[in-house]
């Protein structure tokens, strides 16, 4: 049998076919992996506060782990300051809330610098290098216990919260031990 009669050039062409697919289907992909990446990254992130990452009870022998329960913003519509309210909670805390004397771990209540109340404009913004970020809108409210300020976030600023291992030089030893490390976050 012959090899001249047969034509190479079908699979030829079927195969630089599936090639060019492949090559831009690649190539799309490497062009939208990274801006989507990109985009999910923070363009600026603040430590905020390291809290224990473990809560005793006063009424439990028994130590609770700890984790980030929510935050929102505050406002002081008198200063035209901002700031943030992490609030954390452990498993058992809706059975031990009556009975806990130590009233939960402690929240933290930070000032941030470049967070501000925008009175004008009814926004909290995050103001840093030369960029204006809208973290929350500010809404006056009217309800059944009279007037306040409803604030809703915008989601492009957030607090994340990571437990992390910590080792800290007391002057004689190196101490070791784990805490959750809280981080405000603008996109």
């Amino acid at each position: 049998m012959s090899l001249h009669g047969i034509s190479p050039k079908p699979r030829l062409r079927a195969s630089l076919g599936r090639l060019v697919i492949l090559i831009v289907a690649g190539g799309a992909l490497m062009v939208l992996v990274p801006g989507t990446l990109a985009a999910s990254v923070p363009m600026t992130r603040i430590k905020i506060d390291t809290v224990p990452d473990q809560y005793m009870p006063a009424n439990v022998t028994m130590r609770e782990p700890v984790s980030m329960q929510e935050f929102h913003f505050e406002v002081n519509t008198e200063t035209k300051r901002a700031r943030v309210f992490v609030g954390y909670t452990y498993p058992d805390e809706l059975i031990n809330d009556g009975e806990d004397d130590n009233g939960g771990p402690a929240p933290t209540v930070k000032q941030i610098p470049g967070l501000n109340y925008d009175a004008a404009a009814h926004e909290v913004v995050y103001e840093a290098n030369g960029r204006r970020t809208v973290c929350a809108d500010v809404l006056p409210h009217k309800g059944l216990f009279g007037r306040h300020l409803k604030i809703k976030n915008t989601g492009t600023c957030t607090v994340t919260a990571e437990d992390v291992k910590h080792a800290e030089d007391d002057g004689w030893a190196i101490q070791r031990f784990r805490a959750i490390d809280t981080y405000f976050e603008v996109r």
